[in-house]
C-alpha cells in the first residue's frame, strides 16, 4: 500500500513540475480556450473517467476493476499536479485565465471519477478486499 502512494505522490511531484509547459500549451491552443470550455472538460473528464473504469468494474472478475483504478489513480495525480504547476506558474507570470485553470479541470475531474469508481468498486466486490 505504501508503494502505491509514492508512486501517487511523485506522478503528483512530476506533473506540478511540469505545469508551466502545459501552460504554454494550453495557451497556445487554436481557438484559445476560453471560460465556458473549463467546467466543459471537468464535467467530460468525470463522465468519461466513470464510464471507463465502470466498465471494468461490471466484469466478474474483480482484478480488472481493481488493475484500472490502480492505473487511473497515477494518471488522475499526474493531471492535479500539472493543472496545479500550470495554475501557479500563470498566477506568477500575470497570465490569469483560463487556460490556466484547463489542467486543474482535467485534475479534479478524473481524480473525482476514480474516488467515485472506487467506492463503487469497494461496494461491489465487499468481500474481495
Amino acid at each position: 500500500m505504501m508503494k502505491r502512494a509514492w508512486i501517487n505522490i511523485v506522478a503528483l511531484v512530476i506533473g506540478a513540475a511540469l505545469g508551466p509547459s502545459a501552460l504554454a500549451s494550453a495557451g497556445a491552443a487554436q481557438p484559445p480556450i476560453d471560460w465556458p470550455a473549463v467546467p466543459f472538460v471537468l464535467v467530460g473528464c468525470f463522465i468519461g473517467t466513470v464510464f471507463v473504469i465502470g466498465i471494468q468494474i461490471l466484469r466478474r472478475e474483480p482484478k480488472y476493476g481493481s488493475w484500472t483504478l490502480g492505473l487511473f489513480m497515477p494518471v488522475s495525480m499526474f493531471a492535479l499536479g500539472l493543472g496545479l504547476g500550470a495554475l501557479i506558474a500563470g498566477a506568477i507570470r500575470g497570465e490569469f485565465g483560463p487556460a490556466s485553470f484547463l489542467f486543474v479541470s482535467v485534475g479534479i475531474g478524473l481524480l473525482a471519477g476514480v474516488l467515485l469508481s472506487g467506492v463503487a468498486y469497494r461496494a461491489k466486490f465487499k468481500n474481495v478486499l
